[in-house]
């Protein structure tokens, strides 16, 4: 020590200090990066948890059906809530497979212009794996002349990445004489005076007053069918 100036002390010191400080701060950055690294994961968890899910949960439906249910057979004594969610349930399905395969395999229980707009409008998206998971009433439209039934369907499928892709459908049925003729609906005249009757489910003659028995020739026609 005896050979070294103050200067030279002060020097040593100076360095010492700067790399203590160095020091410091390289630990703090460190510290920063760690907690930078372990936020990067966690957000990558919570993205990848999120894609899961969006995979895997099906989408939510809004079921109306024991409210809906008594106006309903007041209209149409014969409805069978089983049978129309296999009919629709069924649709569903036709509608991811058709496509799937490109091309509309409706057959019959669906208007002209809705097969004309599904054969236009067949989504490239849907490579298989098809499932519906539930289906649902959601509505009932018993104020206008038409009698409406209104379904939501939760589905899945594979698109062409093969992702799992979930999906909620709208359905909408109208209430149809089972002998359609003319734009998918036909029209009935009362038996007592031949006026017309223009809305099926209709339990009087609004003319003539008679009572009516027409519901046993109904079928339920697919109007509209999208997702939602």
């Amino acid at each position: 020590m005896e050979g070294l100036s103050i200067g030279g002390i002060g020097t040593i010191l100076l360095v010492l200090l700067i790399g203590g400080g160095a020091i410091v701060a390289l630990r703090a950055i460190v510290r920063s990066a760690t907690k930078v690294g372990r936020l990067a994961s966690t957000v990558t968890d919570i993205i990848k948890k999120a894609d899961y899910e969006a995979e895997n949960t099906p989408k939510s439906l809004s079921s109306a059906e024991p409210l809906l249910l008594d106006r309903i057979r007041r209209d149409f004594p014969e409805y069978n809530p089983e049978l129309i969610r296999q009919r629709v349930t069924k649709d569903a399905r036709t509608f991811y497979e058709s496509a799937q395969a490109g091309k509309c395999f409706y057959v019959d229980g669906i208007s002209d212009q809705l097969r004309e707009r599904l054969e236009s409008f067949l989504s490239p998206d849907v490579a298989g794996d098809i499932r519906i998971h539930k289906v649902a009433l959601a509505a009932y439209d018993d104020v206008s002349e038409d009698r409406v039934l209104t379904f939501q369907a939760a589905a899945a499928f594979k698109d062409p990445a093969g992702v799992t892709r979930q999906r909620r459908l709208i359905l909408k049925y109208l209430a149809a004489w089972a002998t359609d003729t003319e734009n998918g609906v036909r029209k009935t005249n009362c038996p007592n005076c031949g006026a017309p009757i223009p809305a099926v489910g209709s339990k009087v003659c609004r003319y003539c007053g008679t009572a009516l028995k027409v519901w046993a020739g109904i079928g339920w026609l697919l109007t509209d069918l999208r997702e939602d």
